[in-house]
């Protein structure tokens, strides 16, 4: 939505709040001040092709603004072919062997926030929502969406578990995807007890009962604090992986649990113009069978006393939460449904047609606040999705830990961060040293903050490379800073070509992997490329 927009959308992190305080990440400044919006306009017979710029309006905290920039764009398969990198050549944009879609969908796959163990305990009342193999029922029907994937649809499958994984970056390759996904193990991680305990009624009385239900909840809410740490560490890593594909990405979560934030979420996903379409893995929600003897506890009172456990919750914990997520990103939510494979079909379908506003904003409305977006078509009749909003950070340099901060949410991340798009050639030289590797990488600067200074545009990046063995171990880091300095003759030439660099590493022993991190140290933005050494001929 802003460009350099991993930079703003994992900033949003440290502004947004959640009720179950998610972790805090340190803001990353925007270098530019174009905010681009990507909104979905349809009627009762499907998306809406035919409208011009002149339709819309665009209100930032309620005052009118001047579209800059206007685009209609379809994901029909009318883009070139992109060609393949070379051999030995890595990149941390991802990379499209057919056609490039204007739009593409990331399905993640969520173990972590569906639950298991949906009978009650001992002495506890019956949980009031059936939760159980949730992920597994819309598996099943994720299998059925991709049996039926067209060509056009591009889609990378992730699954969520203590951390992110990857199980497949993107591509239209369908027998790949139902490979994987009939090997993956659906199995929910989270004990629904641990994190939604209902009130439990002991012989001891109700002293004792409500000195074990106010544990209940503390230690609840410790574990889903953890868990909205995990979620919103993954998230980052997506927003930080698309952040330089074009246009609209739409996120398709299976998911059932999410006891934090939605805007905290949105407000992460946002800025990579990510659109976010929670589909409830439960499905239509059947009521627990409640036995009304257990324990001699009368079910009408419990509702009418208002129980106030998160077992006994009267509407399915999660499900504003998702809806909150969809409207605040410009997607929807699907929620008491059993029609999953409909609602995957129409979410990866919603951006047939997707229209891109853009507007510039002067430096006097950068208030480090959240600005409240309104998009309004001149024209009855039509359902308009779109972001709600932005951050517009100030420019100030990023400080120590916040560079640090993200520099290690980098190395953690199981995906490439495209902020600063970033190339590598890796050149095997053994005849100079044994078993040495000679790196040549290639940077843009688009995205790279250059500062005007007398006649020249200054900066600087830090480039970092890290030797890790499989289990992600930290072996060798070697890092130095290469200062940047250009005539404005020389600007537009390399803005077009970018910047080389060289290094040369001999891999300690046990080495399987590297990662090469540039990192700009104004803003703290991050490009990071994975390399596998086994795939180096």
């Amino acid at each position: 939505m802003v460009r350099n927009s991993t930079a703003l959308a994992l900033a949003l992190m440290a502004i947004a709040a959640s009720a179950q305080n998610p972790p805090q990440a340190p803001q990353i400044h925007i270098t530019t001040h174009l905010v681009q919006i990507g909104i979905i306009v349809r009627d009762g017979h499907g998306p809406v092709r035919d409208l011009t710029k002149d339709d819309f309006v665009v209100l930032d905290r309620g005052k009118p603004q001047a579209i800059s920039v206007f685009n209609v764009e379809s994901a029909k398969l009318n883009s070139p072919a992109t060609e393949a990198l070379p051999q030995n050549t890595f990149s941390d944009l991802p990379q499209y062997t057919a056609t490039t879609p204007s739009s593409i969908t990331i399905v993640l796959l969520d173990n972590l926030n569906t639950l298991y163990g949906s009978a009650a305990g001992n002495y506890e009342t019956t949980p009031y929502w059936m939760e159980d193999l949730a992920l597994a029922n819309a598996k099943g029907h994720l299998v059925e969406f991709i049996k039926q994937l067209g060509p056009q649809d591009r889609v990378a499958i992730y699954g969520l578990r203590d951390s992110l994984q990857v199980l497949c970056d993107f591509t239209t390759n369908r027998d790949q995807l139902l490979s994987i996904l009939k090997k993956y193990d659906a199995t929910s991680k989270t004990n629904r007890e641990m994190v939604e305990p209902g009130a439990v009624h002991t012989p001891m009385g109700p002293e004792v009962d409500d000195l074990m239900n106010a544990e209940a909840v503390r230690l609840a809410g410790l574990a889903n604090q953890e868990r909205a740490q995990k979620t919103m560490a993954a998230l980052m890593s997506i927003a930080a992986h698309v952040a330089n594909i074009p246009g609209r990405k739409n996120l398709v979560w299976l998911t059932a649990n999410l006891p934090f934030s939605g805007a905290a979420m949105a407000r992460a996903l946002s800025p990579a113009r990510i659109a976010a379409y929670p589909i409830d893995a439960r499905g239509l929600l059947p009521r627990q069978p409640f036995q009304s003897k257990q324990d001699g506890i009368d079910f009408d009172k419990v509702l009418r006393d208002g129980e106030s456990m998160p077992a006994q919750s009267l509407q399915p914990i999660g499900d504003d939460t998702m809806q909150k997520l969809a409207d605040e990103t410009g997607g929807e939510a699907f929620v008491n449904t059993n029609d999953i494979t409909g609602a995957i079909r129409r979410a990866v379908e919603d951006s047939a047609v997707t229209y891109t506003l853009g507007f510039y904003t002067d430096s006097n409305s950068l208030d480090d606040k959240f600005h409240e977006l309104k998009v309004e078509v001149r024209r009855s009749g039509l359902i308009v999705r779109y972001p709600k909003g932005y951050f517009a950070l100030r420019d100030t340099s990023a400080t120590k830990d916040e560079r640090h901060n993200i520099f290690l949410a980098a190395i953690r991340s199981p995906l490439d961060s495209s902020a600063i798009p970033l190339q590598v050639k890796v050149v095997r030289a053994d005849l100079a040293t044994p078993h040495s590797l000679s790196l040549i990488g290639s940077i843009s600067i688009h995205d790279v903050h250059l500062v005007q200074s007398g006649e020249m545009r200054v900066g600087a990046v830090d480039i970092t490379v890290i030797e890790q063995d499989e289990t992600g171990k930290v072996l060798h880091e070697s890092a130095n800073r290469l200062n940047l300095r250009f005539t404005e003759k020389q600007y537009p030439a390399v803005l077009e070509s970018g910047i080389t660099f060289r290094k040369s590493i001999q891999p300690q022993a046990g080495v399987t992997m590297l990662r090469v991190l540039v990192q700009d140290p104004s803003t703290a933005a991050i490009g990071s490329l994975i390399i596998p050494l086994a795939q180096v001929k």
